[in-house]
């Protein structure tokens, strides 16, 4: 398919979205796949973000034609976005990995010579067994990004014995998980689609990323004409659909909820009858809010006080459809997880919970499991000390930071050997140069990926997995608001000599003695998954329509009972947290003044575009096109103090690497910041359309985590720029 027309089938599927939109949770229809000589309609799940949507394939004499939307699934809003439709590229593109590869040269230099199999298997099995051998099974670590079987690569490490695994919530969303978790004993939903007053700080969700969070935005604030604030240093997208913005200082943004918090009890406008009934904490609460006023959130955040007030009288006459939105991605600062706590406290006290238009417990929908025998627990420590250092934390997701320093220092013991699944953690994580230092004194790198990324390229055996098209993968419940059940079925054959990542775990586990742990099929997992689902004949169901959608959904005020418990330890909502306290973390939340740039530097801001995830899809041609290469924001009385116009090339500069990027001079950011995309500036040859194209904000991003959940802190890095 050529760019006119991929563009034109973007578009359409843009505009169709926008109007599926008003139909708010549609229902399904029976969607027979067509039949005809040489042509099948195959419904899968894309593979492209988080958001899993449902898809229709075209499939034609055995090859993919196009790729459509699936109006079945009401998560999807009857869409499929740029980055859907571009998923074709990852079955055809000529820069996928085709079969295993060894290296033969240095680490870097991209050589490589193509192995079977079965030499593969036996390479890897062989480097990891003489780890466990010399460091015991603690010497390895186990990295991975959420996928629909990444449970199969996460197991075989648990089975050979590490305690070391690492995931990517660790560096996007562990701060807002565990914030709200320990306020309400679970992470909720946000019913945006009914609110009719709606906060967000930073969560650019018109143009970073597009999910039904998203699309029921647009239908609450041009739609319904909710109200929406948005903070955020950069006049982005949801900036100019906001009805105000603010330009807020970086960081401040606890100081904003605090003062808010301030007005809302201090004038009693918060929701007496839920805050009695609900909640634990409150009068602590009272006494703790009162020292933040607005005149004083003012001089902290630039936002005018009497602005402060005015939001807080507002969003509390709103309540309970008002929400302080979350948001995704929560790895800005070292503060992060008390900024979350403070938006929990927020919704909370104006009854903005379980209600229609305000925060809802997540829907389930049982699965069945299949039983396999149970391996041993890990005998070592974790080598990121989570019991030490974040004891609050979700230890099964670790702290990947924290790891990387212990790693490198060799401390509490050596680690040695890094499997890693489907992540590219020298893009991922700030510090670049410190991923690869901890790469480099690996005795041995594994990587299962679809692409030859940066970290994959500085590994010493690359399998190469099938893509999401090319494979049938566990069924999976996407919850919210309006869960639903998905499945991902095989499309067409692998084109190229690849393999499921199951595969590659019984390839590996039957060399290292593990076979016992994973002697079953795909169909047999997915067979006793979906046993359970209330249908006759389930998996005929789920092949033929691609999603299943339980009827009631959604539901509000399951919990609003006086018999209800909340998983907590009060069992009520804790406004104040007794275990917090009990692990010496301050169990309100306390604001601490962020530092500043000093004079001629800037604080660097990073974010994604809808179309790219991470740093995975900018490879893409499809996708490329939009953004060939990422340019630094730059403000316009700040450029011409340096003498730098738009378009110039400039060298930006932290404690910990420079970049070369081309500026774009705006005044659409404030003069203490910059702001870059993710995703540029590969190392990876491979990788052609963007390696050594513009800036790797990997490179500049210096070593910073939040406290409390050892989430990364992205946005704690002062640079300078000058022309070059």
């Amino acid at each position: 398919m050529d760019r006119r027309k991929f563009l034109r089938f973007s578009a359409g599927g843009a505009a169709g979205a926008a109007i599926g939109a008003s139909l708010a949770y549609m229902k399904p229809f029976s969607h027979s796949p067509e039949k005809e000589a040489g042509r099948l309609e195959v419904p899968t799940t894309c593979e492209a973000c988080v958001n899993k949507c449902s898809v229709i394939a075209v499939v034609e004499n055995g090859t993919i034609h196009k790729l459509n939307p699936n109006p079945e699934n009401p998560k999807s809003r009857g869409m499929l976005c740029a980055r859907g439709n571009a998923g074709l590229q990852q079955v055809y593109s000529p820069a996928r990995l085709k079969r295993p590869l060894i290296r033969v040269g240095g680490r870097g230099e991209g050589n490589w010579r193509p192995a079977s199999w079965d030499e593969a298997f036996d390479f890897a099995a062989k480097k990891l067994s003489e780890t466990k051998d010399k460091y015991g099974p603690q010497g390895t670590l186990w990295s991975s990004s959420e996928s629909f079987q990444e449970v199969f690569f996460r197991n075989l490490g648990a089975a050979f014995g590490s305690p070391n695994q690492v995931r990517h919530p660790t560096l996007c969303l562990a701060s807002v998980n565990l914030a709200y978790s320990l306020t309400f004993g679970t992470v909720p939903s946000f019913d945006l689609l009914n609110s009719k007053y709606i906060i967000m700080s930073g969560a650019n969700r018109l143009e970073s990323f597009i999910t039904p969070d998203t699309m029921d935005l647009i239908e609450s604030a041009e739609y319904r004409k909710a109200k929406l604030i948005y903070l955020d240093p950069r006049f982005t997208v949801t900036a100019s659909k906001a009805d105000e913005w603010y330009p807020i200082r970086p960081g401040t943004d606890l100081a904003f909820l605090l003062a808010m918090l301030n007005v809302i009890v201090g004038e009693n406008r918060y929701d007496k009858e839920f805050v009695a009934n609900y909640t634990v904490g409150f009068d602590k609460l009272t006494e703790h809010v009162k020292a933040f006023s607005p005149d004083w959130a003012e001089k902290e955040t630039e936002i005018p006080a009497k602005d402060i007030v005015r939001i807080a009288r507002e969003f509390s006459d709103a309540a309970p459809r008002a929400v302080y939105y979350a948001g995704r991605r929560s790895s800005w600062y070292r503060e992060d997880f008390h900024t979350r706590r403070a938006q929990a406290i927020l919704n909370a006290i104006v009854g903005s919970w379980d209600r229609e238009g305000g925060m809802v417990p997540n829907g389930k929908i049982a699965l069945g499991e299949y039983l396999f025998l149970p391996w041993d627990d890990p005998i070592a420590p974790r080598v990121d000390e989570m019991d030490k250092n974040f004891p609050l934390a979700a230890k099964g997701d670790g702290a990947y930071l924290k790891l990387r320093e212990n790693v490198i220092a060799g401390t509490p013991y050596p680690v040695k050997a890094w499997m890693i699944h489907k992540q590219d953690p020298m893009n991922a994580l700030p510090g670049q140069a410190r991923t690869l230092e901890m790469l480099q004194q690996m005795d041995f790198v594994g990587v299962v990926d679809v692409q030859m990324s940066d970290t994959a390229w500085y590994a010493d055996v690359v399998f190469p997995e099938s893509t999401y098209l090319e494979r049938t993968d566990p069924v999976e419940v996407l919850s919210g608001i309006a869960p639903v059940v998905v499945y991902r079925q095989q499309v067409v054959k692998p084109v190229h000599d690849t393999k499921t990542t199951l595969e590659i775990t019984q390839g590996l586990a039957k060399r290292l003695g593990l076979s016992q742990y994973f002697d079953f099929t795909m169909d047999q997992w997915v067979a006793a998954q979906v046993k359970e689902l209330p249908l006759e004949a389930p998996l005929e169901y789920l092949k033929k329509h691609g999603v299943y959608v339980p009827p009631g959904f959604p539901k509000y005020g399951t919990t609003l009972n006086p018999d209800h418990r909340f998983i907590t330890k009060s069992g009520k909502i804790e406004l104040y947290s007794d275990r917090l306290q009990e692990a010496n973390y301050d169990p309100l939340p306390v604001y601490h003044a962020p530092a500043q740039p000093p004079p001629g530097k800037f604080r660097i801001i990073t974010g994604r575009r809808a179309y790219f995830t991470q740093a995975n899809t900018t490879n893409n041609p499809w996708l490329n096109q939009f953004a060939p290469e990422n340019s630094l924001w730059l403000n316009a009385a700040a450029a011409d103090s340096l003498g730098i116009a738009d378009g110039d090339r400039v060298e930006m500069t932290s404690t910990v690497g420079a970049v070369r990027l081309k500026t774009r001079v705006t005044q659409e950011i404030r003069p203490d910041c910059v702001f870059m995309l993710h995703g540029y500036g590969k190392k990876s040859k491979w990788q052609r359309l963007v390696a050594g194209t513009g800036g790797c904000d990997s490179e500049l991003l210096e070593t910073a985590w939040d406290k409390v959940s050892g989430n990364a802190a992205l946005h704690e890095t002062f640079v300078s720029v000058r022309k070059v």
